[in-house]
C-alpha cells in the first residue's frame, strides 16, 4: 500500500496533481467526443451530399464493320488496336467481277442513250410516235439506274472506317469469302460512363451535376464528368423478359435507373487510349450542386 502523504502540504500536492490528472483525462475524453461527433457529422453529410454506386461501367461506340456486297477479300489494311481516321481504308474486296458490271452497265446505257439521241430528232418531224419516244427515253433513264447501282456496289468494295476510333474484334483475313452484313471488325470511338443506381438515390440528382469517378483500370487518378441524361425507364423494363407482376405473388424489389455521365475531355487526356469500354467505375454524384 501507498502511504498518505505526512504534511500538510504534501497532501496538498497529491491532491493538486490528482486533479490536474483528472482534468488532464477529461480533455482528453472530450477531445475524443468532439473527434467523434465530426466523423460522424461528415459521415452523414457526405451521404446527404452525395450518391456514390460501384455497379458503372464505361461505354462507348462500337461501329461494326460489314460489307455491302459479297466477294473475296483482296486486302485487309488495319490491324487490331490500330488507330484509324475516319474514311479510312480498312478493307477491300476483289474488284474484278464488279468492275465487269460496271462496263457492262456502261455499255447499255451508251447503247440506250445513242438509241434516244438518234429518235429525237425524229420525233418533230412526227416520223415517230410519241410513244416509241417515251420508251426510248425510259430505256435511258433504267440504264442510267443500273449504271450507278453498279458503279455503287464497285465503290462498296472498299471498307471505309465511318469516324475516328480504334480497331478491334478484326476477323478477317486476306482470302476469305464475306457475304454482305457479315461482321469484319470493329472500329471503336467515344467514351463515357453508365451508372446504374438504384431507384432511391436518383430523388435528388439533376441532369447537369458534377460527378467525380474512380475506374478500375486507371488507379491512382479521379476524373471529372457531368450527369447528362436518365434512361427513360428503369434497366428490367427494357429487359428481354421483363416482369410481370400482375401475376403470382409479388416481391417488392429496388429497381436501378442507368444514368448516363459524360467523362470531361481535359480530365481524361493523356489517357484517352486506357478508357476503355467495359472497365468498371464508381462515380460519386455531388447532390449540392
Amino acid at each position: 500500500m501507498h502511504d498518505a502523504p505526512a504534511t500538510p502540504k504534501a497532501r496538498l500536492l497529491h491532491l493538486k496533481g490528482w486533479a490536474q490528472g483528472k482534468f488532464a483525462d477529461r480533455r482528453v475524453k472530450l477531445a475524443l467526443a468532439v473527434l467523434a461527433v465530426l466523423v460522424i457529422g461528415a459521415w452523414l453529410y457526405q451521404s446527404w451530399a452525395h450518391e456514390e454506386t460501384d455497379d458503372a461501367n464505361v461505354v462507348g461506340h462500337i461501329h461494326s464493320i460489314s460489307p455491302r456486297v459479297a466477294g473475296t477479300v483482296a486486302e485487309v489494311l488495319v490491324q487490331d488496336n490500330e488507330k484509324v481516321a475516319a474514311g479510312q481504308p480498312l478493307v477491300r474486296l476483289d474488284t474484278a467481277e464488279y468492275q465487269v458490271k460496271v462496263d457492262q452497265a456502261q455499255a447499255t446505257y451508251d447503247r440506250a442513250k445513242s438509241d434516244y439521241d438518234r429518235l429525237l430528232p425524229l420525233q418533230g418531224n412526227e416520223a415517230i410516235s410519241q410513244q416509241d419516244s417515251d420508251t426510248s427515253k425510259e430505256k435511258v433513264k433504267v440504264a442510267a439506274a443500273q449504271l450507278q447501282d453498279a458503279k455503287n456496289q464497285l465503290d462498296w468494295c472498299t471498307l471505309r472506317a465511318p469516324t475516328d476510333g480504334r480497331v478491334g474484334r478484326k476477323q478477317v483475313e486476306a482470302g476469305n469469302r464475306v457475304a454482305p452484313g457479315s461482321s469484319l471488325m470493329a472500329v471503336v470511338d467515344g467514351a463515357w460512363v453508365v451508372a446504374n443506381f438504384k431507384e432511391t438515390q436518383i430523388g435528388r440528382m439533376r441532369v447537369g451535376q458534377p460527378v467525380s469517378l474512380k475506374i478500375d483500370g486507371i488507379p491512382g487518378r479521379t476524373f471529372r464528368g457531368h450527369i447528362e441524361s436518365f434512361a427513360p425507364g428503369t434497366g428490367s423494363t427494357f429487359a428481354l423478359l421483363p416482369p410481370d407482376n400482375a401475376t403470382g405473388n409479388f416481391t417488392k424489389v429496388v429497381q436501378r435507373v442507368p444514368v448516363k455521365i459524360v467523362l470531361e475531355p481535359e480530365s481524361i487526356r493523356g489517357v484517352e487510349d486506357r478508357v476503355l469500354p467495359g472497365l468498371s467505375a464508381i462515380p460519386v454524384v455531388d447532390l449540392t450542386k
